[in-house]
């Protein structure tokens, strides 16, 4: 290794979208396009020597195998190590035991291995704390988006819960936050020790306009009807995106439009087997459990509208896509309360979106639908409306990509 290079070690959680290229041994991610897109950027970089460790937190098929995981993936030069949860079989205490493992492991390798950096997710957040409260390398701690769950640490007491502000108050080199509308503004504040740089970026997306040909493809390879009017749910199968309202909702609507309809649901989560079992037998549903980034604008492409039922943010990846598609997109309105998308409301007018009152329940989806399927003209409006309002805070992910890699410049310098 070519002394000069900035030695960077690079900590995530094993996401989903990341269990294919490790269990493939192929690097073909299917989801997480933040995590992903950084670690190509770094991975090919000549000033940096990177080196990745994915921790699964949960059990995950492929970490079976053995605790500690090391292997090469095709597609990306570098080192790769893989940590394993502990599974059912250690009891209540399995969680805890897990955590303290992957802290051991992790404190010994940047101890020993004199890396310039340390980056790292909030998964990992407990090791992102003691290295840079021990001032043992800079940390640069990564937040993708702020949920429930987080906003309970700050505003419940609890043991666990005083943990975590101690380790979120830490003096970490910088924090960059994705800006998915889920309301970090109001947490970044109350959260993060007020010294430390914070940067908040908006995603990127690589819009390709499918060919004609692409669209006839994904409607024979799928068995996607062409004489329906086609709705598009893409996002995690977890009740708090909203998929069973989704899908009850569908089938209101469907009852009341006399079966004209037909649903595409892409995605997975803890509950794609109760989903799948759901909608079996089921002809008026299309489910894809995983589609290639670059497939997913095609599906835009055959799709008539296009529902986000997601109660915590609405600036994502799917959401971000669908802008730059031109869908005609159904959003809930922003939350007062946790200021989920109230920086959604200030980017995207309702001259370009079509907003429902929250929450959305079977029934408000159910009326959404029906609306929408009647006016082809205010769908037509808001589909040209939405592709300009979001080119306006919307890049490509190279230029979004540069920033981060900007960011982790200006530390190490």
């Amino acid at each position: 290794m070519n002394k000069n290079k900035v030695k960077i070690l690079y900590v995530c959680r094993l996401f989903n979208g990341l269990e294919t290229s490790v269990d493939t041994k192929l690097w073909s991610p299917t989801g997480v396009p933040t995590i992903y897109r950084m670690i190509e950027a770094l991975d090919k970089n000549e000033r940096y020597h990177l080196e990745l460790i994915f921790t699964s937190k949960e059990e995950q098929r492929y970490c079976n195998k053995s605790f500690v995981n090391k292997l090469k993936i095709k597609g990306i030069s570098s080192r790769i190590t893989v940590l394993s949860a502990f599974g059912h079989s250690f009891g209540r205490f399995g969680k805890v035991l897990c955590e303290l493992f992957h802290i051991g492991y992790i404190l010994k390798k940047v101890l020993f291995n004199g890396y310039d950096i340390f980056y790292t997710d909030h998964a990992n957040i407990f090791s992102a704390s003691i290295i840079s409260r021990f001032k043992i390398t800079p940390v640069l701690f990564r937040v993708m988006g702020v949920y429930p769950m987080m906003r309970r640490v700050i505003s419940h007491s609890s043991n666990t819960n005083s943990l975590l502000r101690w380790c979120y108050k830490s003096p970490f080199s910088s924090v960059i936050c994705t800006q998915d509308g889920s309301g970090i503004e109001t947490w970044l504040e109350c959260a993060l020790a007020k010294t430390v740089p914070v940067y908040k970026l908006i995603n990127g997306v690589d819009y390709i306009e499918p060919s004609m040909i692409d669209i006839q493809d994904i409607h024979d390879f799928h068995d996607i009807p062409i004489d329906k009017f086609i709705i598009l749910y893409i996002g995690k199968l977890e009740v708090i995106k909203g998929i069973y309202d989704f899908i009850e909702g569908f089938l209101m609507a469907n009852e009341k439009i006399n079966g004209r309809l037909h649903a595409v649901i892409i995605g997975h989560g803890d509950q794609s087997r109760k989903v799948s079992n759901l909608l079996e037998g089921r002809t008026n549903f299309t489910l894809i459990p995983r589609v290639k980034h670059n497939e997913i604008f095609k599906f835009h492409a055959i799709s008539d509208l296009y529902i986000s039922p997601n109660r915590l943010a609405n600036l994502t990846n799917s959401n971000l896509e669908a802008m730059q598609s031109g869908a005609c997109i159904a959003i809930p309105e922003s939350q007062l309360d946790t200021g989920v998308d109230l920086v959604t409301d200030k980017m995207v007018t309702n001259t370009s979106v079509y907003r429902y009152n929250f929450p959305p329940t079977p029934s408000v989806i159910s009326q959404v639908i029906i609306n929408l399927y009647h006016n082809s003209d205010l769908r037509k409006a808001l589909s040209e409306n939405i592709v300009f309002e979001s080119s306006r805070f919307i890049t490509s992910w190279n230029e979004r990509i540069k920033l981060e890699v900007d960011i982790l410049d200006k530390i190490t310098k």
